[in-house]
C-alpha cells in the first residue's frame, strides 16, 4: 500500500498514473469538443463567441473550489471512493448537457457538476503520485500527462465524427458515456488500497496535552484543524504565491488556446478538418514534450528553472505569431511548438511543486492553486472573445494569450533566486 511514510512505484503507483492519465484524457475530450461545438452552439442558441468561451472556462470556477475541499473528502470517503463519485458526476453532466436548450442550461451543469468532479479527482489522484514516487517523480508525471496528448490527437477527429454523423448532441452524449470510464479508474484505486493519511499521529491518552487543564481552546482547535485540513498556512508562504503564479499562466494560456484555436484556424482561412489535424498531429508533440521532460529531469540534464524558462519563452513567442500565420505548414509549426512546450510545463509545474513546498503540502497547493486558477479563469476568460466580438480578429487576443504565457519567469526568477529550487 502507498502511504507518506513508504513511497515505491510498484502496482499501486500504477494505477494511480492510469487513473489521472484517463482523466486528463476525459477533460481535454471534452474540452476540445466543446471548442469544436462553438460554431454550432453559436447558431442553435442565437449567442455570441465570447458568451460560449466564458462558459467553457468557468469550469475551472466550481473545479478550483472543489478542490480546496479534496483533502477532507479524500480522508472521509478514500481517494478510490471520490474519484469512483467524480467519475459518475463527469459523465452525468455530458449527457445532461446533451438536452440543454440555451447557454444558461450549459453554464449550470457545467458548475455544478463536470467542474466538481474534475477539481477533487484531480487534487486527489496528483497527490496519491506524489507520495508513490519518490523516485522518478517527473518520469511517472510525464507519462501520466500524456493522457491529454493521446486526448488531442484521438478525441479532435474523433469529435468531428461524431459531429458530423450525429450532430451536437449525439456527439455529447457519445463522449459523456465514454467518460464513464473514469469510474472503473476509481474503482481500481479502491481495490489497490489508495491511502490519502499523511504522517499525523494520535497521542496516547496519558500524554501531557491530553490532561483537561491542557487543552487548547476551542477557537485554537478550530484553527488548527482548519490549518491541517486545508493547509491555509500557505497564504502566509511566498514560495506557494511563486508556485501559484507559474501555475496559473500557464493553465490560463493552455485553455485559452483548447477553446479558442479551431475557431482562430477557420478564420484565417482553414477547414475545420485541417483545425483537426493541427491539433492531432500537435498532440503528438505535447506527448513527446512531456515523456522528454521526464528524463531530463530525473537524470539531472538540465535543471528545472531552465528547462522551465525556455519553454515559456518559446511558446509566448508561438501564441504571439498565431494570428498572423495563414500557411499549412507554419501553422503546423506552430501548433506542434506550443502543444510541446505545455505539455512540457503542465508536468514541470507537478515537480515544481513538490521540490519547492515538499511531499506534505502539495495536496493544498494543488487545491488552492485550482481555486486561484479558476478565480483567473472567470475574471479574464472572456477576454479573447470579447477582444474578437470586438475587433473581428483574433490578433490582438492571442498577443494577450502570448504576454500571461510570459508572466512566469518572473517569479521562477525569484525562486532561483532564493535558491529554492535548483
Amino acid at each position: 500500500m502507498c502511504s507518506s511514510s513508504e513511497c515505491y512505484a510498484g502496482r499501486t503507483g500504477w494505477f494511480v498514473v492510469l487513473a489521472l492519465w484517463t482523466r486528463l484524457f476525459i477533460l481535454v475530450g471534452i474540452y476540445k469538443a466543446i471548442g469544436m461545438m462553438i460554431p454550432l452552439l453559436q447558431v442553435q442558441f442565437d449567442t455570441t463567441t465570447w458568451i460560449l468561451g466564458w462558459i467553457t472556462s468557468i469550469i475551472g470556477a466550481p473545479a478550483g473550489l472543489a478542490g480546496i475541499f479534496a483533502k477532507p473528502i479524500g480522508r472521509y470517503l478514500g481517494p478510490g471512493n471520490a474519484v469512483m463519485l467524480c467519475g459518475a458526476m463527469i459523465s452525468v453532466s455530458v449527457i445532461i448537457a446533451s438536452f440543454a436548450t440555451s447557454p444558461v442550461q450549459l453554464a449550470c451543469v457545467f458548475v455544478l457538476l463536470l467542474g466538481t468532479g474534475f477539481g477533487i479527482s484531480g487534487v486527489l489522484i496528483k497527490e496519491a503520485i506524489g507520495r508513490c514516487f519518490n523516485k522518478n517523480y517527473a518520469t511517472a508525471t510525464g507519462i501520466a500527462r500524456t493522457g491529454d496528448s493521446i486526448g488531442l490527437f484521438v478525441c479532435a477527429p474523433a469529435a468531428q465524427i461524431f459531429l458530423d454523423v450525429y450532430g451536437w448532441r449525439g456527439a455529447t452524449l457519445l463522449i459523456g458515456a465514454i467518460s464513464m470510464h473514469f469510474v472503473a479508474c476509481g474503482a481500481l484505486l479502491v481495490r489497490a488500497g489508495i491511502s490519502s493519511k499523511s504522517k499525523y499521529q494520535e497521542l496516547p491518552g496519558n500524554d501531557i496535552i491530553s490532561k483537561p487543564n491542557r487543552l487548547p481552546s476551542c477557537c485554537f482547535t478550530f484553527s488548527k484543524t482548519v490549518s491541517e485540513n486545508f493547509d491555509t498556512r500557505l497564504f502566509t508562504d511566498y514560495r506557494y504565491w511563486s508556485v501559484a503564479i507559474v501555475a496559473c499562466s500557464t493553465k490560463f494560456t493552455f485553455n485559452m488556446w483548447i477553446i479558442y484555436f479551431v475557431s482562430q484556424a477557420l478564420s484565417n482561412g482553414f477547414s475545420l478538418e485541417e483545425a483537426a489535424t493541427f491539433i492531432a498531429i500537435g498532440g503528438i508533440g505535447g506527448l513527446l514534450g512531456k515523456l522528454v521532460q521526464g528524463i531530463l529531469v530525473d537524470r539531472g540534464v538540465v535543471s528545472i528553472v531552465l528547462l522551465m524558462g525556455i519553454t515559456l519563452i518559446i511558446s509566448s513567442a508561438a501564441f504571439c505569431v498565431t494570428p498572423w500565420l495563414t500557411s499549412y505548414w507554419p501553422m503546423m509549426t506552430s501548433t506542434v511548438v506550443i502543444l510541446t512546450c505545455s505539455g512540457a510545463l503542465c508536468c514541470l509545474l507537478d515537480v515544481l511543486s513538490k521540490q519547492v513546498l515538499g511531499v506534505e503540502l502539495p495536496a493544498g497547493a494543488f487545491g488552492w492553486t485550482a481555486f486561484t486558477s479558476a478565480i483567473v479563469d472567470v475574471a479574464i476568460g472572456f477576454i479573447p472573445g470579447w477582444i474578437y466580438d470586438s475587433t473581428g480578429s483574433y490578433t490582438t487576443a492571442f498577443i494577450f494569450i502570448g504576454s500571461v504565457q510570459f508572466l512566469p519567469i518572473f517569479p521562477l526568477l525569484i525562486l532561483r533566486y532564493k535558491q529554492c529550487v535548483e
